[in-house]
């Protein structure tokens, strides 16, 4: 049984009656709308993005539209948050990130995020994570946050582990990679909550 008190599960579901904007030094992350619809469209068309998304892009501009809609229901259904990134400065589109899977039973999920390409190495991708491990950890009170990466996507497992994810292991041909054309396999890194603390 959940022993989570009662009070954290009460602000629990206040961030998913109202939803969290959030915010680092250099951006803001939005709720997604329809506003942002070409921006996905046009993140779908990058292949080099897409590489180990596992999603076969077959028609951008109807997966744009069915990518928002998926994530709405994610959000009414308290199984996931996901948050437009947008530069403070210049108000540009530099891609998503969020939480999946929630489970507000043993209270972890996962993390993903999709950077715009030329806006690669200029750690959005970093400061974004350090601030949905924060909202996790500290408003949905999850114990756990998990990374899963295709096992070849060596900028994106860095990263994490410069951030202080831990390998759990490896999950082999766990899905098809359309852009590869094989079966791929997943390193599952994760965070726990004791250890987030130990060095926040």
């Amino acid at each position: 049984m959940n022993s989570e008190p009662e009070y954290h599960i009460r602000l629990r579901d206040k961030c998913f009656e109202e939803f969290p904007t959030l915010e680092t030094k250099r951006f803001i992350l939005y709720r997604y709308n329809e506003i942002f619809l070409k921006d996905i469209e046009a993140l779908f068309s990058d292949k080099e993005v897409m590489k180990y998304s596992g999603t076969e892009i077959i028609d951008a501009k109807k997966q744009a539209n069915m990518y928002l809609e998926k994530v709405e229901v994610m959000y009414k259904n308290k199984e996931g948050i996901r948050w437009v990134i947008v530069d403070k400065t210049t108000n540009e589109f530099l891609g998503d990130i969020g939480l999946y899977n929630i489970d507000l039973y043993s209270n972890n999920t996962e993390i993903g995020y999709t950077i715009v390409r030329h806006h690669w190495r200029e750690k959005v991708a970093s400061e974004c994570i350090e601030r949905l491990l924060k909202f996790a950890f500290k408003e949905l009170y999850m114990n756990k946050i998990i990374a899963m990466i295709d096992r070849d996507n060596f900028p994106s497992i860095a990263l994490v582990k410069k951030i202080g994810f831990c390998e759990d292991g490896v999950l082999r041909e766990h899905y098809y990679n359309y852009e590869m054309g094989e079966q791929g396999n997943i390193s599952v890194y994760s965070m726990l909550k004791k250890e987030y603390m130990k060095r926040n």
